[in-house]
């Protein structure tokens, strides 16, 4: 992920709130619309608001709550308008990702001696895949009923929808070759 796009990722959930967020309703919405594929904790969330803050993109106000610690909530400033709007109109820079998932490292070490351990790591990766399928499914189903925002949203559901069957049917690909490859050792296993 490009260093600039949780910053901007932000920046755009802020300014979609003419009434401000703050920081736990933020972390919340983030979820929300970007959970199923990029992770951040709270303490990466409060680092980004605070690095917004000084650079002037975002202006925050003590609100009280009654019996409750007081919150901050943002609002986007004309300058981080200005440079969300900038960045929006940006093409692109962030060329095609590498593989960099926990399986593509083990197949890279896969010997004739581990045949079946890869293969059950192999049915295992499908089972994770097809559960994230699952959740990706229901969250853009709840975001397709809701209002525009939603549209975006299940555009880009939609496509991590795509990206997982794509991987699953890799994974269809990966257990057909190693079985095919290693056919006698599994032969002479199950004999």
């Amino acid at each position: 992920m490009p260093p600039d796009a949780l910053r901007y990722a932000v920046l755009g959930l802020i300014s979609s709130r003419n009434q401000g967020i703050h920081g736990y309703q933020l972390k919340h919405d983030f979820d929300e619309l970007y959970g199923e594929f990029w992770l951040v904790n709270y303490g990466q969330m409060y680092r980004m608001l605070d690095r917004l803050e000084r650079a002037g993109l975002i202006s925050g106000v003590e609100q009280t709550q009654p019996g409750r610690p007081n919150r901050k909530v943002f609002h986007v400033t004309e300058r981080g308008r200005r440079s969300l709007d900038r960045w929006l109109l940006r093409p692109p820079l962030q060329e095609p990702l590498p593989l960099r998932d926990e399986l593509s490292v083990r197949l890279l070490f896969l010997t004739e001696a581990r045949v079946e351990e890869t293969l059950t790591t192999i049915r295992s990766q499908r089972v994770l895949y097809l559960q994230h399928l699952s959740r990706i499914t229901k969250r853009r189903g709840r975001l397709e009923e809701s209002d525009d925002q939603g549209f975006v949203a299940s555009l880009l559901f939609r496509q991590a929808d795509m990206r997982v069957r794509s991987d699953l049917a890799w994974l269809d690909v990966v257990e057909a070759e190693v079985q095919t490859r290693f056919a006698r050792r599994l032969g002479d296993r199950s004999r």
